[in-house]
């Protein structure tokens, strides 16, 4: 397998841990930084089995609605107590956090009591939703987004050579080598980011006819709000480092309540027309 981007400082953390036999990693880094690429390179590192634990809705894999259930785990403990040709097993849990608590207690007798040459590595980009007793156990490793070098020479290797296409790509997915990927790839799913990047900056800047119809056409999708809210505090603190004008200062905290309150299921209407008022 092709080595995948890695920021130097985590490519070192995780060879230090390989060949210290650690038993536990709870990797976590941005949506998008390539969690479960990283986790298939450094399972197979050695002649180690691969076994990974996905949520599943349904009988099958669901990252969205589906969960890790304590059944899953009793099968998972029964499997690694059978003998294999292999010395070392690698069990890699994708999305941990969609382990429900029981199950997650369940996991925690196997990370306490691990068998000979079995070895963990949990996946997650909400490490807080990890069981503290877990978190413990384990090694957390910050997966760090690759550097703007880094890429530029992805873009060049996935064959973006348009330079608008460049910059929208560097401005949405900078450091973040999975997520350039798939934009790269998918021009459909592009398409929709790019246009969320353009409201956004509508939003800091348009007319305020413009930004309230903004509001409407983000009011029933909480997470398009959020990624909206998100993207408007990256152009704003660009261009104040960039211009280094003072009074767009005031736009910051208006935005950073309206992305907190939705977040916390706040009406995402009300709040996205709060942040039209200067």
């Amino acid at each position: 397998m092709r080595t995948p981007l890695l920021h130097e400082k985590t490519e070192r953390t995780l060879t230090q841990l390989w060949q210290s036999n650690a038993h536990g990693l709870l990797l976590t880094g941005q949506e998008g930084v390539g969690l479960a690429t990283i986790a298939k390179y450094y399972a197979e590192q050695s002649d180690a089995m691969t076994l990974w634990l996905r949520p599943e809705k349904d009988d099958a894999i669901d990252y969205e609605k589906g969960s890790i259930a304590i059944a899953a785990i009793r099968d998972l403990y029964e499997l690694i107590k059978t003998k294999n040709g292999k010395k070392q097993r690698v069990i890699i849990i994708d999305a941990a956090e969609r382990m429900a608590e029981p199950a997650q207690n369940a996991f925690l007798k196997l990370l306490e009591e691990p068998p000979e040459g079995v070895r963990f590595v949990l996946l997650t980009h909400t490490p807080e939703t990890i069981l503290p007793t877990i978190r413990s156990r384990t090694q957390l490793v910050e997966v760090l987004p690759i550097t703007r070098q880094q890429s530029e020479a992805h873009l060049d290797t996935l064959k973006v050579m348009d330079a608008t296409k460049r910059t929208q790509l560097l401005f949405i997915a900078d450091g973040l080598p999975a997520e350039l990927a798939r934009l790269s790839a998918d021009e459909d799913t592009f398409a929709a980011r790019a246009a969320i990047v353009r409201d956004a900056r509508t939003l800091i800047s348009g007319t305020p006819y413009e930004r309230l119809k903004i509001a409407q056409s983000y009011k029933d999708s909480r997470q398009k709000a959020l990624q909206l809210i998100d993207d408007a505090l990256k152009q704003l603190r660009r261009t104040i480092e960039q211009s280094g004008d003072a009074n767009l200062l005031e736009r910051m905290p208006q935005l950073v309540a309206a992305y907190d309150a939705i977040k916390q299921n706040g009406n995402v209407r009300l709040q996205l027309a709060a942040t039209i008022v200067v």
